[in-house]
């Protein structure tokens, strides 16, 4: 009984699977955390920790190209191995992070009161965040959002040699090296957040032996305080480190740093609950559309370099290799019976039918992560609404509502910590913050509304015409980023006459058009209460009787 046939190259499981990141838990509340309970539950925190780093770690790497593709084997002709890796990975998430985030977030004052007047301080507050550049940061945000499902923004008190024209400083750290702690009550609030900073050192053994250590050191912000934790000595097994302060102009070390402005100094921006990355939901469509381009381009090859049968002959490899390299084959038969042949042993792969596959994998993985298709057919009678709604845009749009309203959560933390940081370090300066509050503010993305703008500004003209109120008809007709601010903006501009129908000017253009209310035609005459034609009760004139 024949053995199976067993290959000689080593296949590499490439079953990996992801579910999104793990939320770190804890059940100690704000008042019991300090040094000691920290450094007993770090270890168990980085622990778990480090799973999440691992996973963001090998989908960065996969956004990057870094795909299972690339280490594809063939045991049957393993010459022909064409390896071919389209990285839909990196258009998932470079049109997300463009769609969403392509114009830079601003912040402005909520319209909701009647009468509110505008707060300068809103200004202010976003010439702030230009000059830290807040846009690029949010685009590296999103970035990280989109591949491993959330990301993080560090906020701080300027320095004073680092003091600019904000009074604060962030940045976006690497998710793989930074972490934030939530209680497992209720509220699920923040505990503290950490930033993993990596180092090593030579030492020298008993033995005298020199030796290059790695070890962590951890940063922790709790609201009130920044810890350092060290490593160094033995894995696992954290110390705390001394900071040096200066008070009084005098250099001091304490265990514990007491922050200026109280407030969690990292936030956590995730894109869902689950924090799970667009990534990691197509991930096997992502695979199979390679596998399929690969083996297309196998099949193209195998077909042009196809093997050679010899049938009823015998022929040496080297008398072969001689007359291939003349063009020309051999044959001869010595038995009539048993005619000499040679063919072409060919089974080509027909590549409408492979397209079909990667078309329909293509679509899937479109539709799981909101992404409209490319329609490369021509359209008919569809109108413009149509097409938007049947090639995805308006589904789009609709997953791009749901990422604004994670950010948002976030983000309102952010701002928090940002205007109180503002209220403290701008005290007696010419541009100030004093009075704006975090209710004040409507944190506003913007994507452009001008598709299908002829219908959307007809339906907003029937609307006037319909008498439906102005606050409800610029939301429906889907024109404007901000119905509200565009609403106020009409209100100061027009005055009482915005949205009302403007007679007097319907009135002149009947008297551009030369149709006066004393113009005697069919159409156009005024009357009086007899049905005679005013200025002609007399008799003078023509009388009609009005219909």
């Amino acid at each position: 009984m024949s053995e199976p046939i067993e290959s000689t190259e080593e296949q590499k499981n490439t079953d990996i699977h992801f579910f999104g990141r793990r939320k770190l838990m804890s059940s100690y509340t704000k008042s019991e955390i300090n040094e000691k309970t920290l450094t007993e539950i770090l270890p168990q925190v980085l622990a778990e920790h480090e799973r999440n780093a691992n996973e963001i770690d090998y989908l960065y790497n996969y956004y990057k190209g870094k795909q299972p593709i690339l280490d594809k084997t063939k045991v049957v002709r393993p010459e022909i191995n064409n390896i071919t890796l389209e990285n839909h990975a990196f258009e998932i998430v470079e049109f997300k992070k463009s769609y969403v985030y392509g114009e830079p977030i601003q912040y402005v004052q909520k319209g909701e009161k009647e009468g509110e007047k505008i707060n300068p301080e809103i200004s202010l507050l976003n010439k702030f965040m230009e000059s830290e550049d807040k846009s690029s940061l949010d685009k590296e945000l999103a970035e990280w959002q989109y591949i491993c499902g959330t990301a993080y923004r560090w906020v701080e008190t300027d320095k004073k040699e680092d003091e600019d024209e904000a009074p604060f400083e962030m940045s976006v750290p690497d998710p793989k090296r930074t972490f934030v702690v939530y209680n497992s009550g209720i509220k699920e609030y923040p505990l503290f957040a950490g930033y993993i900073s990596y180092f090593t050192k030579n030492i020298m053994t008993d033995e005298h032996i020199p030796l290059v250590v790695n070890y962590r050191v951890v940063t922790i912000y709790t609201d009130d305080y920044k810890y350092v934790f060290s490593e160094e000595e033995k894995h696992n097994e954290f110390k705390i480190l001394p900071q040096p302060i200066s008070i009084n102009g005098n250099e001091e070390q304490v265990l514990k740093y007491k922050l200026e402005i109280p407030g969690q100094r990292i936030i956590e921006y995730p894109l869902n609950n689950s924090r799970l990355g667009l990534i990691e939901l197509v991930m096997s469509d992502l695979e199979a559309i390679n596998k399929i381009k690969s083996a297309d381009l196998d099949g193209i090859d195998q077909f042009i370099q196809s093997l050679l049968v010899f049938v009823n002959q015998e022929i040496d490899l080297a008398t072969f290799k001689k007359l291939v390299a003349n063009g020309a084959i051999q044959v001869s038969s010595s038995d009539p019976n048993k005619p000499a042949d040679v063919k072409l042993l060919t089974n080509q792969l027909t590549h409408t039918e492979t397209k079909v596959v990667s078309d329909d994998r293509y679509e899937s993985l479109l539709s799981i992560v909101g992404i409209p298709r490319l329609n490369h057919k021509a359209s008919g009678g569809d109108t413009g609404q149509a097409r938007l709604l049947g090639e995805g845009w308006t589904m789009a749009d609709e997953r791009a509502k749901q990422d604004e309203l994670s950010f948002k959560k976030s983000e309102r933390k952010m701002l928090k910590l940002v205007i109180n940081i503002c209220k403290f370090k701008t005290k007696g300066k010419e541009d100030r913050i004093e009075t704006l509050k975090l209710s004040d503010i409507d944190i506003k993305f913007t994507r452009n509304k001008s598709d299908n703008l002829l219908v959307k500004t007809q339906g907003l003209m029937n609307m006037q015409t319909a008498q439906v109120p102005p606050e409800v008809a610029f939301v429906t007709c889907g024109l404007f980023s901000d119905p509200n601010d565009v609403y106020q903006k009409g209100k100061e501009y027009y005055g009482e006459d915005f949205w009302k129908q403007n007679n007097s000017q319907d009135k002149n253009t009947l008297v551009d058009e030369g149709i006066t209310d004393r113009t005697n035609t069919s159409t156009h005459s005024e009357t009086n209460g007899e049905g005679v034609e005013k200025g002609n009760e007399n008799g003078r004139g023509i009388s009609k009787n009005t219909v």
